[in-house]
Formats: C-alpha cells, sequence, structure tokens
C-alpha cells in the first residue's frame, strides 16, 4: 500500500495573549533585579516604597536613589518586551521604556536602540557607568510590570544597565517635584496621575487607582483645600497640583 503522506509541521505558534507594546507602561518585568543599599540584589518585585536602590547620575557617576510611591507595580499582568543583551549583561523592558545609549547618554525608548548601539552598565568597582555594545535583541514575554520611580532623579541600575523612567526633561523636574508632593499630597497626586492616563495605575504599595476625569480630581482638591484652610499647606498644594495638572509629575507616560 502507498505509503501515509507525511505529517505536516504545526504552525508557528503566535506570541501568547497580551497587552500590545504600545500600550504597555515602560517597564521591566518582575524578575527584572536592582541592588538595594545594603549590597544584596532583588527582583523588583521585593521592592517597597523608601527602598534605596543604586542608581546612575547623568554625569555617569554611581549612589543611590529612594523608590518613591509613585512607582509602578504590577505582579499580575504579562506583557511583551524586549531583552537588550551586552557581552555581561541583560537587562529586560517593555519597548517604551527608556535607557541612556551612546557616547552623549542621549535618552532612548528600547526599541530606538539597534544592535551595535552602545548602553550603559554600572561598574561599581569604578564607581562610574561604563559603555558596552549591544550584541543582540530579542522580543519576550515575562510576567509582571515594574517601574521604580526614582525620588531625587537618579537613573535606576536594573540588571546592571542603567535606565531612565521618562525624559531627562521629565526627570529633571520630578527631582524636585516628587519629594514635595510626597510630602504635602500623595494620595491626590495619585488621582492627578490617573487623570491623565488612560489604564489603571498598579502603584507599589499594591493600590490600584481607576482612570478618572479631571473635573472629579478638582473636586477632591478642592475638599482638601477646603479641610486644610487658607494656610501654607493649601497654597502649597495648589501650587504642586498647578503642575501636576500638566503632567509634570506623570513619568509614568512614554
Amino acid at each position: 500500500p502507498p505509503s501515509a503522506p507525511p505529517t505536516p509541521p504545526p504552525p508557528s505558534s503566535p506570541l501568547p495573549d497580551v497587552n500590545r507594546q504600545t500600550t504597555d507602561p515602560p517597564c521591566f518585568p518582575s524578575s527584572a533585579t536592582v541592588q538595594r543599599a545594603d549590597g544584596e540584589t532583588v527582583p523588583l518585585s521585593s521592592l517597597s516604597a523608601g527602598d534605596s536602590i543604586l542608581a546612575a547620575a547623568a554625569d555617569g557617576t554611581l549612589g543611590f536613589d529612594v523608590v518613591s510611591s509613585f512607582s509602578l507595580a504590577d505582579p499580575s499582568a504579562k506583557a511583551v518586551f524586549l531583552s537588550l543583551a551586552t557581552a555581561t549583561a541583560t537587562v529586560t523592558l517593555t519597548p517604551t521604556h527608556k535607557l541612556p545609549a551612546g557616547p552623549a547618554k542621549a535618552l532612548k525608548q528600547a526599541s530606538e536602540v539597534a544592535v551595535g548601539e552602545t548602553i550603559w552598565l554600572a561598574s561599581p568597582a569604578a564607581d562610574t557607568l561604563v559603555q558596552a555594545p549591544v550584541l543582540k535583541i530579542t522580543k519576550v514575554v515575562a510576567d509582571g510590570l515594574h517601574s521604580p520611580l526614582t525620588m531625587h532623579g537618579g537613573w535606576p541600575v536594573v540588571d546592571g544597565v542603567a535606565t531612565s523612567y521618562n525624559s531627562a526633561a521629565v526627570v529633571a523636574r520630578n527631582k524636585y517635584l516628587v519629594p514635595l508632593v510626597e510630602a504635602v499630597c500623595p494620595s491626590l497626586g495619585r488621582l492627578v496621575v490617573a487623570a491623565v492616563n488612560p489604564k489603571p495605575m498598579h502603584y507599589i504599595d499594591g493600590e490600584v487607582v481607576e482612570p478618572i476625569s479631571s473635573l472629579e480630581v478638582a473636586a477632591a482638591v478642592a475638599v482638601t483645600l477646603t479641610a486644610a484652610g487658607a494656610g501654607v499647606l493649601a497654597r502649597a498644594q495648589a501650587c504642586v497640583f498647578a503642575c501636576l495638572v500638566v503632567g509634570e509629575l506623570s513619568g509614568v507616560r512614554p
């Protein structure tokens, strides 16, 4: 009898059903690591607001910066990431997340970095960043969406690589705004961020803030200012929210 026809190869499997890369916030997976001030290397999923992590200044010097309560953490999410590999380090991040690249340390989205281009790795022995060329870029699917927002403008060193949660201009402004909002009105600050972002915001302390309208934010601000009176606190809140409404603090946007 004639032999049976060969079994056709199975069709290639599509990527799992995950949020498209254009809508995921700039983040890292839960498995990405940072170094705390105590010297321990820990996954982002274990970070808390107030932790100090290794970070870099724009001039390349290394130090430690404090994790803000405005940092994002959604361990239940699944997303598409890009893994940028050098000879000694691999950083995995969403395509819209920024990192310094090239000799001038220009901040680029991960999707804009090409093989052969240099990114900046931490060299604790030298207390500075060093350049290393990207040898390979791959697309991966991983669990979690985490983004440590630093209090004082440091570039978080994630998986040994310097990164930035937003543009240089936004980070420079936020190093003044974030400590002020943290001290004066963090809860209302989150409401304002929710008004300028179309998706729920998952914060590092587990709070989830759904998108709201600017009118709802205005009502919340009015209630708070009325309760505080017309003293220094109320004036400080009004000043902070004038900045927030124009998106100064919204470091979670690409």
